[in-house]
């Protein structure tokens, strides 16, 4: 069974990566979890559309 990933801000999927240690998203990819659960984002495009729908920053580390 694959597991799939979604990003928030435009809906595209991507199957998740599996490495030693658990499943991740698509290495390319940003993500970050808070109180309010795990946000994805396929690009940088798509962290400014998740920024503005869930209301926080569309800061995001480089790495």
């Amino acid at each position: 069974m694959a597991i799939v990933c979604i990003c928030d801000g435009c809906g595209k999927q991507e199957p998740a990566e599996h490495w030693p240690g658990g499943i991740f998203k698509p290495s390319h990819w940003f993500g970050r979890k808070d109180d309010d659960g795990e946000q994805l984002a396929c690009s940088r495009e798509c962290i400014e559309k998740v920024a503005a729908k869930s209301g926080k920053t569309a800061l995001v580390l480089p790495i």
